[in-house]
């Protein structure tokens, strides 16, 4: 950044991707039934197959439904639908952030830098008497709880579906130039995702800072592991494995 006195702050942790949005019921149906005719019964455990004789693995679902885009389009198009890719599948939900888990905003740090330096490091513990004097503890920034997106309630003939990435990575945010930094106008918004079947209860969604949001973008990314792929189901009330059926 050019000018001295506008500052940047650089996110470090789980980058994560969260999207959420309707699939016709029919796509569902031929997604299970091709999942179901093409599983690997032998390498699924027989005490499993007893209690769940449906039983497909995470990481089959996952296969499918984020890497084989051939099989996803011609399923796609039997029911007159084109499939690009997973993330198109986002008219519900589409975050960017950080996950961070269950109970807790999680382990990542933040850095705020001006003129190419770091001034001060917010890090998810407490620094040592001999630690920098730049460290503080993430817990002196304020947290602001954004509302949750409802549970899906799709139009008629659709079902919601639920999936994405996380990877280790660093997202950088631009600050509004200014004479000083204030890290009591700093705040961390947090979404409560559970109802999206993701199970981040303190999903990080973004930063805001003099009560403004600031713009963010990946600089780097590590290898993405894949979430869960679950639909909603209406009539239990809860979210499903892909293999499921109500």
């Amino acid at each position: 950044m050019d000018d001295k006195n506008a500052f940047q702050m650089l996110i470090s942790g789980y980058v994560s991707e969260v999207v959420c949005g309707t699939i016709p019921i029919s796509f569902k149906e031929a997604f299970t039934r091709y999942l179901l005719k093409n599983r690997d019964v032998s390498r699924i455990p027989g005490w499993l197959l007893k209690g769940s004789p449906h039983y497909v693995s995470s990481e089959q679902i996952q296969q499918m439904w984020y890497f084989e885009e051939k099989v996803m389009g011609e399923l796609m198009g039997n029911c007159n639908r084109r499939w690009k890719t997973y993330r198109e599948v986002n008219d519900l939900c589409s975050l960017l952030g950080f996950g961070t888990g269950k109970e807790g905003i999680g382990i990542f740090e933040i850095g705020i830098i001006q003129d190419g330096q770091t001034i001060l490091e917010f890090v998810p513990f407490n620094p040592t008497p001999d630690s920098p004097n730049r460290l503080r503890n993430m817990e002196a920034l304020s947290i602001r709880q954004l509302v949750p997106p409802p549970l899906p309630c799709p139009d008629a003939g659709h079902v919601a579906v639920s999936a994405g990435t996380w990877a280790k990575g660093m997202l950088r945010f631009a600050v509004p130039a200014a004479d000083a930094f204030h890290p009591d106008r700093l705040e961390i918004l947090v979404v409560d995702l559970t109802d999206l079947g993701v199970g981040e209860d303190h999903f990080v969604a973004g930063l805001r800072y003099e009560g403004k949001d600031l713009p963010g973008e990946i600089i780097k990314t590590g290898e993405k592991e894949m979430y869960q792929v679950s639909w909603y189901s209406p009539q239990k009330c809860r979210w499903l494995h892909m293999y499921e059926e109500d």
